[in-house]
């Protein structure tokens, strides 16, 4: 199911929503005006067909900047870098960022209240916003990329084996004995449960028992990015993977495991997660493949609840944990602040919390994106 993340901008303007459903954006444009950006329009991909999403904002005088996204070889959009002029509320410039690289600034200036609009190790699939004679705000649709497969490279020696695709990667053991990898073992993570898979032989094809090292990965806090891998420069059954190390979301690398040969080769994917291994083995792990995925999505941290400050009458009230705060209302009265109310985030959905305190005549004052509150009271 798609995640949608709230339209980032100015206020006003007609809602409009291209939905969710697609495979890709295969191609963005984008017209710039002497106001900012005067309208944005999708293509986007669904089913194999190309679907040309509508005009939303008006064409007026200005240029067209067109950013086309080349999904055929496996390029997806997973992030949008923005800015809105903060009187007039139109979007200034917008910068989109695919898996292999990044657009030009589309607009005229880049200045004003920067937004971004990214879920990390995940793509979009579709956008939203408001617009009227120019694009007021943007917002997207996320979905995670669907997993990808890297051919093994090595030797052609051994049977093929393949450990299928999992959540992540908890831990993984290397065994070299004495002259090549000789033994792979892996705890993986599929559904916060461990299932471990393994496949080659401790014994290696010289018989001599090799020594196990691991390497722990802060799962789900951190994953592995990349496996460097080097094997012989010839080919054919007897070439070997002689060396292994990895490298984390967390810009750490293991150590070589192994002693290094001629030919290095390195399987990464930039945005995702090593989700599975696959490769070939008898007596030794002949050749090494891999499986990236959507990375994991770390658990939010215990919530700590802070005692009320101020006076002691009244009645308790409390609206729960959610996820964060969006915005902050505050009701004035005659003697100070006489109610609040407030708008959370929970799973990237709004919810609107109760008004506390007596109803006020003189109206709300709207706070958004509060990230410290400071109050303050009389004692009397």
């Amino acid at each position: 199911m798609a995640q949608k993340l709230e339209a980032k901008g100015g206020k006003g303007g007609n809602q409009w929503d291209d939905g969710a459903d697609h495979e890709n954006v295969t191609k963005i444009h984008v017209r710039g005006g002497l106001e900012g950006i005067q309208f944005i329009k999708f293509e986007y991909v669904k089913a194999g067909q190309t679907v040309v999403g509508p005009i939303h904002g008006v064409s007026g005088k200005g240029f067209t900047q067109t950013f086309e996204i080349n999904h055929l070889n496996g390029e997806h959009v997973v992030s949008v870098k923005g800015c809105y002029d903060n009187i007039s509320g139109v979007i200034q410039a917008l910068q989109f960022e695919t898996n292999q690289r990044s657009s030009e600034v589309m607009g005229y200036d880049d200045t004003g209240t920067k937004f971004t609009l990214e879920i990390s190790g995940n793509k979009i699939t579709g956008f939203h916003g408001s617009a009227d004679a120019n694009l007021k705000s943007l917002g997207a649709y996320f979905t995670p990329p669907p997993p990808i497969k890297q051919e093994y490279q090595g030797g052609t020696g051994g049977s093929p084996w393949d450990h299928g695709i999992y959540t992540g990667i908890r831990k993984v053991y290397v065994t070299f004995s004495p002259v090549s990898i000789s033994h792979i073992k892996v705890d993986y993570d599929k559904d916060g449960k461990v299932e471990t898979r393994q496949d080659g032989d401790t014994l290696g094809e010289n018989r001599v028992q090799g020594q196990p090292n691991e390497f722990v990965v802060d799962y789900p806090y951190e994953y592995i990015t990349s496996i460097e891998v080097t094997c012989d420069k010839v080919s054919g059954n007897t070439n070997r993977v002689r060396s292994l190390s990895f490298k984390t979301s967390k810009d750490r690398t293991s150590p070589t495991y192994g002693r290094k040969s001629e030919r290095t080769f390195v399987f990464e994917s930039k945005g995702r997660a090593l989700v599975g291994l696959h490769g070939r083995c008898c007596w030794a792990i002949d050749a090494l493949g891999a499986h990236f995925g959507a990375p994991p999505i770390p658990p939010p941290p215990p919530t700590e609840k802070l005692q009320g400050s101020g006076g002691d009458g009244g009645e308790s009230w409390d609206d729960g944990a959610f996820d964060g705060v969006r915005k902050i209302y505050v009701g004035q009265g005659e003697n100070g602040i006489a109610s609040v109310k407030f708008v959370y985030d929970k799973n990237n959905q709004l919810v609107l919390g109760e008004e506390h305190g007596k109803h006020t005549l003189l109206g709300y004052e709207e706070v958004i994106n509060y990230t410290i509150l400071r109050c303050y009271f009389l004692k009397l």
